[in-house]
């Protein structure tokens, strides 16, 4: 079968950047499902056909945002701003997700936007990979709903529950006037309902996509806005997360605490060449459930690790990302082990045996699907 060939050789440690939200951090980790993109089918009703939601839309490299009106004078949201230009033009609700950094009414800033389904940049940000817990909270409109002890929740008490699930604040929070007025108790309902009903949700038709905006200057607060999904024609073109999975001595991230499917594949001892099947759609990893879209060659030599992504014909891979490492998974920025591919790195003067986990985002025009 001939194959298309992406050949990484990754000699170096990818660089971890903190940003600063005005509340001081604690230190909690609550680990979900990774955060994923694809187009999404859906049926408007039982007598219509098929159409998608795309999760990962591209957007305009830079866009040029103001913010209106920030806590208790925005209009039932953390911010009001408003994007000048750009197909994301419009005033939004906008919610702060990196409460080290600080962001007031009045203030102008550039920033790139990203799907939060999408692999997001190293921008402050701790948790990404609960980002379909924030989605989730996003689609639910709670400010102004009834908790269960007969008050109304507000956007403070909102504010507080993504701070919890997205950026690991613990529950201590030492300056939250902004928030005002909002209670721990609220807060904790809407963080409880996200973990229990928000793990690996996907907003359909109708419903906002939450988009990720990062300053450029990492001067200011990252916000997460929301668009709304529309009904679009199936494209030819369709998308899966995918991992390679070892033949010998691999291990599902499901087993080892984790949320997502995927494989860690190791250890693996120095003079290592090894070539492993890559399947895309293998949920729970189950390969029955996958497809085999191709092959990963990983070769170990004196402490440098080259891997090369062999991808079936009908297939591209858009995205890749390696983690090579002594310890059978990364760890984050919050010091916790994590399975999160924007986070995947590869340590420096490796020795000794190593685990490996390749992810690729693979594509396909639907030809040649196996």
């Amino acid at each position: 079968m001939n194959m298309k060939k992406l050949t990484l050789t990754i000699m170096a440690l990818v660089a971890l950047v903190f940003v600063a939200c005005e509340v001081e951090p604690a230190g909690e980790d609550l680990e979900a499902i990774a955060g994923k993109g694809k187009l999404k089918k859906e049926k408007i009703n039982d007598d219509s056909e098929e159409c998608v939601v795309d999760l990962f839309p591209s957007f305009s490299s830079v866009v040029n945002i103001c913010v209106d009106a920030k806590g208790i004078d925005a209009s039932g949201a953390y911010f009001d701003l408003t994007i000048n230009d750009t197909e994301l033009a419009g005033a939004y609700a906008a919610w702060c997700m990196d409460f080290e950094a600080a962001l007031n009414a009045g203030q102008c800033f550039e920033g790139n936007a990203y799907s939060s389904y999408s692999v997001i940049p190293d921008s402050g940000i701790e948790q990404p990979e609960n980002f379909d817990l924030i989605n989730w909270i996003i689609n639910q409109n709670f400010v102004g709903k009834a908790s269960s002890g007969g008050e109304l929740f507000t956007f403070g008490d909102v504010q507080y529950a993504m701070w919890v699930l997205i950026d690991n604040l613990a529950y201590d929070c030492n300056d939250c006037s902004n928030l005002n007025p909002w209670e721990i108790n609220r807060a904790q309902e809407i963080i409880d309902a996200a973990l229990l009903n928000g793990e690996g949700y996907e907003p359909g038709i109708g419903d906002l996509l939450g988009v990720v905006i990062i300053p450029t200057d990492n001067t200011v607060q990252s916000v997460i806005i929301g668009i709304p999904l529309e009904c679009e024609q199936e494209p030819s073109l369709s998308c899966e997360t995918a991992f390679a999975r070892g033949s010998v001595g691999n291990t599902c991230f499901i087993g080892e605490g984790f949320n997502r499917w995927g494989w860690t594949i190791g250890p693996l001892a120095d003079g290592t060449e090894e070539s492993y099947e890559v399947y895309a759609a293998a949920g729970q990893c189950d390969v029955d459930k996958g497809i085999l879209v191709g092959t990963v060659d990983v070769s170990y030599t004196d402490g440098d690790v080259s891997v090369i992504y062999n991808i079936n014909d009908g297939y591209v891979a858009t995205e890749t990302h390696t983690y090579a490492g002594n310890d059978m998974f990364p760890t984050a920025k919050n010091g916790k082990e994590t399975v999160a591919p924007g986070q995947y790195y590869i340590e420096e003067d490796l020795s000794g045996e190593i685990y490996v986990i390749a992810h690729a985002v693979v594509c396909t025009d639907g030809e040649d699907e196996q």
